[in-house]
């Protein structure tokens, strides 16, 4: 979805660039512009909007999901008011070049989600948990002795 947010916004800054430029055209241009923007809302309720609230939830183990979610919804309301913020100024000073800019950073989130955020899509916790357990190792081994003493704790209870 996040690669038909940027198609959404690229396709909006030209036909931004016509309303501003070609007074023939720009009634039409306003018009596919208006539907660029639903276009590019769709794409971003269906497929990315979810994310700061799901995706920490799913993918940070249990002693740091807390934190994790926290930090992301705050990260999620502070660049939200950024944007807000510097939007219209953006739109004053450099016009359909705006629309450039977010295409742009769209598109740079693509290859960032493919290598760096895994499809948990129909896993359970634990399996999530595997995902990472390569490159957090040490965190996974940090976790083992709690369950070893879990275990042993309740093994001695059922020996009594």
């Amino acid at each position: 979805m996040i690669s038909l947010m940027a198609a959404a916004m690229a396709v909006q800054a030209a036909l931004i660039y016509q309303v501003e430029n070609d007074g023939t055209i720009a009634h039409g241009a306003g018009i596919g512009a208006a539907a660029m923007l639903f276009v590019f809302q769709g794409a971003f309720t269906i497929g990315f909007q979810a994310t700061v609230w799901v995706y920490p939830s799913e993918v940070l183990p249990l002693r740091l999901r807390q934190r994790g979610s926290s930090i992301s919804t705050a990260a999620n309301w502070i660049f939200n008011y950024m944007i807000v913020q510097i939007t219209p100024i953006s739109i004053d000073n450099i016009g359909w070049r705006t629309y450039i800019i977010f295409a742009v950073l769209n598109t740079l989130w693509v290859p960032l989600i493919y290598l760096f955020f895994p499809e948990t899509k129909g896993l359970e916790l634990e399996d999530v948990d595997r995902l990472f357990a390569v490159e957090h190792a040490r965190d996974i081994l940090d976790d083992k002795p709690s369950v070893v003493t879990m275990v042993e704790k309740c093994d001695s209870k059922l020996k009594e």
